[in-house]
């Protein structure tokens, strides 16, 4: 069964909000709720599985505070953009009023839906549509395999959008040099998910959690750094990627951000994948217990 679209509800009614997350449960949507927008928000900052917000039409800015109309609102969406683009990831939304005659706040760009039976099934229509359709979902199911290692928590969700921005790149064509620290990014991402899984030495790691990534390839390549052996052999095929993209991402540090490496990147876009695919099935062997 396909996933389920994880969508942020923030209406000050709790009946309403239950009301809706059961019916919306028919169309493969799974809504969370709160009742302001400061814990909605906190929320949608914290659960980076929420692909959608439906903002209540009048709303509580804070949970003591009476009811707010228009700041309520462009608050959120504010919020939202804000958030979005922070994170490089679009995350759509739609205001749900009952008032929908005397809502004036937006210019129009903006969906808006009464609380009413025929627009709560456009609304759960527009929902399916536009996170279907979103680049995330996209990506997410060309490359699936590569995204399970975020889906099961062996890597930390919160890097998945470096993810995103290479496979944005390599969909896009763009080979700027930029697109390369991206891809070093990703990297370190790995190691660090690595040592919470207890393979890699905390040794190799500075105080600030980032990793000697020299130490850390020679790790896994099992050249005993620092006098430390790996405990669960690592094919030469991946450790040989790991080696590759580590050289390459440093390689070119000295390039100006704009310069073109089609070629590199590629070859490090394939690899990572590569990594990414075979790291589920090296955890679960070998490291079940701290999944």
């Amino acid at each position: 069964m396909e996933t389920p679209i994880r969508v942020l509800l923030v209406d000050d009614k709790e009946n309403y909000c239950e009301s809706l997350a059961g019916v919306a449960r028919n169309k493969n949507i799974q809504i969370v709720y709160e009742l302001d927008w400061e814990t909605g928000f906190e929320v949608l900052q914290n659960d980076l599985n929420i692909e959608f917000v439906i903002l209540d039409g009048k709303g509580k800015i804070e949970a003591d505070q009476e009811t707010e109309k228009d700041n309520f609102v462009m608050r959120a969406i504010n919020d939202i953009k804000a958030y979005s683009n922070k994170i490089g990831k679009h995350i759509p939304f739609c205001v749900n009023t009952g008032f929908i005659d005397s809502f004036e706040v937006l210019d129009g760009n903006e969906e808006i839906f009464e609380k009413n039976e025929e627009d709560r099934e456009k609304m759960f229509n527009y929902i399916l549509k536009e996170v279907k359709n979103s680049e995330y979902r996209t990506l997410s199911m060309s490359f699936d395999e590569a995204f399970k290692v975020f889906d099961m928590g062996i890597i930390n969700k919160k890097y998945e959008s470096l993810l995103l921005e290479v496979l944005k790149a390599y969909n896009n064509k763009d080979y700027r040099k930029s697109n390369i620290n991206i891809q070093r990014d990703l990297l370190e991402a790995v190691y660090i998910s690595l040592n919470m899984l207890t393979c890699i030495p905390s040794d190799f790691f500075n105080k600030n959690g980032l990793p000697n990534q020299e130490n850390c390839t020679k790790f896994l390549e099992n050249r005993r750094p620092r006098g430390h052996a790996l405990d669960n052999n690592i094919s030469k095929n991946i450790a040989a990627a790991f080696r590759k993209v580590k050289e390459s991402t440093n390689e070119y540090s000295h390039l100006a951000d704009e310069d073109i490496v089609k070629t590199p990147f590629l070859a490090n876009t394939f690899l990572l994948l590569e990594i990414l695919e075979w790291l589920p099935n090296f955890a679960m062997e070998n490291y079940e217990n701290y999944i």
